[in-house]
């Protein structure tokens, strides 16, 4: 699922129309391409969006991220909320937590950030993930 897709999800659910949200995700093909963001830092993949189905905590994305000498992780079970303009997809991993997160924009582009904590410390902030 690209980002635009993605985004336009949130949006829906952001503003509450329920309603509309339902009849857009009936329509949801779970063939979509997987969403890929990179900056100078890292190329993450992210899979089987369309399991969100529009309600906070749900969802089960798939993760995986490599850096630029290519040392990668994938995880699964991630989760989408979106609230106050913007929308977090999370993974655990142990006392690690990976989370992107995406404003929500009109167009999809907004670049993402990535955030990885261990435990209470962020030990990798990396923006401008497209």
């Amino acid at each position: 699922m690209n980002l635009k897709n993605f985004t336009n999800k949130c949006l829906i659910s952001a503003i509450g129309l329920s309603s509309i949200a339902s009849g857009f995700f009936a329509f949801t093909s779970p063939s979509l391409a997987d969403t890929v963001l990179r900056n100078a830092q890292w190329q993450i993949t992210i899979g089987n969006e369309n399991s969100w189905n529009g309600v906070n905590g749900t969802g089960n994305l798939t993760y995986r991220g490599c850096d630029t000498k290519n040392r990668c992780i994938s995880l699964r079970n991630g989760t989408v909320s979106c609230r106050d303009g913007v929308c977090t997809r999370a993974w655990r991993n142990g006392e690690y937590s990976y989370a992107i997160t995406s404003p929500i924009t009109e167009n999809g582009n907004a670049p993402s950030t990535l955030t990885v904590r261990k435990g209470a410390s962020v030990i990798v902030r990396s923006t401008g993930l497209r």
